[in-house]
């Protein structure tokens, strides 16, 4: 009598899931946002305090995610939508910052002109050349972390774009509003959609880092004693 053995197939044979892959991802993706309290239940000390933080955690997070596209995902970054732009894509986000830039000038003249909160203050106090880090540092990762990574992640779990994007808006008004108060919205929620039509309109995530770039840009003036 023979007796045959099969040779089932081990868990190291398995695929992870997609919602742990993707889970994992956005675990890694919102790292600035928790690693703060981590560290501290931890007592750990590590890195700037403050909004500087976000130069060391947010890169971090960039290149770790990078890192976990490439190769755990397998994917290239064009998968979030890191492609070369086209000259409208760069034009249409010119566009887009002067239809913010425009809201916002309207809502100082008509409403009030923005205080400057302790969050703001906090800012423009800081030394020049950290403020300018911090200008780059958020217009090119948070587009990564809170926009390019998370929408298309999910949009590919669900087969919904708009949950991906549902969520991604979430995720990133919350630190904003927090840290600049709920009047941040009057100002800057118009500019905040607009980058969002201009990401699933244009599909390009280089156009909305450069629109992120002009709105944050003028956080040097203050700095500078200008306005």
């Amino acid at each position: 009598m023979k007796v045959s053995i099969t040779n089932p197939r081990t868990t190291f044979d398995k695929k992870p899931s997609p919602m742990l892959v993707t889970l994992v991802g956005l675990l890694i993706a919102y790292l600035p946002q928790y690693i703060h309290k981590v560290l501290g239940i931890l007592k750990i000390h590590y890195g700037p305090e403050g909004p500087p933080s976000v130069i060391l955690w947010n890169w971090l997070s960039v290149v770790l995610l990078t890192v976990y596209i490439v190769v755990i995902e397998r994917r290239s970054l064009a998968s979030i939508l890191l492609v070369r732009p086209k000259k409208k894509d760069l034009a249409w986000a010119y566009i887009f910052w002067v239809m913010a830039t425009s809201w916002n000038w309207a809502m100082n003249l008509i409403v009030a002109p923005e205080a400057q909160n302790e969050g703001l203050e906090t800012i423009i106090n800081l030394p020049i050349p950290v403020i300018i880090g911090m200008i780059f540092t958020t217009a090119i990762t948070e587009e990564i972390l809170y926009r390019g990574y998370p929408i298309e992640c999910l949009r590919e779990l669900t087969g919904n774009a708009w949950i991906g994007m549902t969520f991604s808006l979430i995720i990133f008004l919350i630190p904003h509003i927090s840290f600049f108060g709920a009047q941040w919205l009057l100002y800057h929620g118009v500019g905040t959609i607009l980058t969002y039509v201009l990401y699933m309109w244009r599909r390009n995530l280089w156009a909305c880092i450069l629109m992120h770039f002009l709105g944050n840009a003028p956080l040097l003036l203050p700095a500078l004693g200008i306005g």
